[in-house]
């Protein structure tokens, strides 16, 4: 029901109200009977509207996901699928890689450490390729490696320090020749 119908109804009502004629003050006659049921009938047909309209709407929405494997509307999906699998090989080839990396590390801690023992036979050789199999081995051979390279460092700058001592050394040595044997000059003449 409208609101703009129960307006209208109560209007009516009140226009058919103001229709009774006035009756004379002279006449005291019994107060007219006023029929309501069509105001009860309309104060009715108001409540029911009124509850109508608290009550709450209710949309219903529904869904629809189809696949379709039409190449032409799948592209996408088809794409995605293609750099899953570009994806998935540079994956493969990085973990390929990082072991062929991990392989020359080992291979060359294994050399540094032939080149730290100074030779090597068949039986040096068995016993390090065991050394590599446990990892604890292989750190300590990477600290024994390590400090012997810093050793060596250590060595190879003391042999250069000295060298350049003596070679100062020795520039210094031939200016005091030098200036000595001009005093001699100067005290023979």
């Amino acid at each position: 029901m409208d609101s703009a119908e129960v307006y209208s109804m109560f209007e009516k009502i009140i226009e058919r109200l103001n229709k009774q004629p006035e009756k004379p003050a002279e006449k005291q006659t019994e107060p007219a009977k006023v029929d309501t049921t069509a105001f009860e009938a309309a104060v009715e047909r108001l409540d029911n509207a009124i509850v109508e309209v608290k009550k709450p709407t209710i949309v219903e929405q529904h869904h629809r996901h189809t696949i379709d494997f039409n190449i032409r509307s799948n592209w996408f999906f088809f794409s995605w699928v293609g750099l899953a699998i570009v994806v998935s090989a540079l994956f493969w080839a990085l973990a390929d890689q990082r072991e062929t990396i991990n392989q020359f590390k080992e291979n060359d801690l294994k050399y540094r450490y032939i080149k730290m023992q100074g030779q090597t036979n068949e039986e040096n050789m068995y016993c390090l390729e065991r050394k590599f199999q446990n990892n604890d081995s292989i750190k300590i051979v990477r600290k024994q490696v390590e400090r012997y390279e810093e050793l060596v460092k250590e060595q190879a700058e003391r042999i250069v320090r000295d060298s350049e001592n003596s070679k100062k050394i020795s520039e210094i040595q031939q200016k005091v020749n030098s200036l000595k044997s001009k005093k001699q000059d100067n005290s023979s003449h």
